[in-house]
């Protein structure tokens, strides 16, 4: 068999008479682009990964009141102990470690706002 008659055999005889309505194709859904994968957090890129997603959800507002809440308390605790001990020596590595005590407060506040700001738009 030819490769015209090979692909002939799937038309009907009369293919005149077809209706165009008849045909159609079928586009299967697209699969999603990006899959959630969690990382082993056995090697430290992987680490690094599940740090930044847990970043990411406190920042997002994601996390019950109970996480947000406790974090500010264990947060601002080492914060607090790095001011009040760069202020004390005033050295400029306790000043950078003040710096790095800070960041995580940084991600509680903008998981705090987000966090109030979807309780405000359920509640209007």
């Amino acid at each position: 068999m030819t490769k015209k008659d090979e692909f002939n055999q799937y038309l009907p005889e009369d293919s005149s008479k077809v209706d165009q309505d008849q045909l159609s194709i079928e586009i299967p859904a697209e699969p999603p682009l990006h899959s959630e994968v969690v990382p082993s957090g056995l090697d430290p890129m992987s680490r690094i990964e599940m740090r930044g997603q847990a970043y990411r959800g406190l920042a997002g507002g994601q996390p019950p009141w109970w996480i947000l809440i406790s974090g500010w308390f264990v947060f601002g605790f080492f914060a607090a102990v790095a001011a009040h001990a760069a202020i004390q020596n005033s050295s400029l590595a306790l000043w950078i470690l003040l710096v790095i005590a800070v960041i995580p407060l940084l991600i509680l506040a903008r998981g705090t706002i987000a966090k109030l700001a979807t309780s405000r738009e359920r509640v209007d």
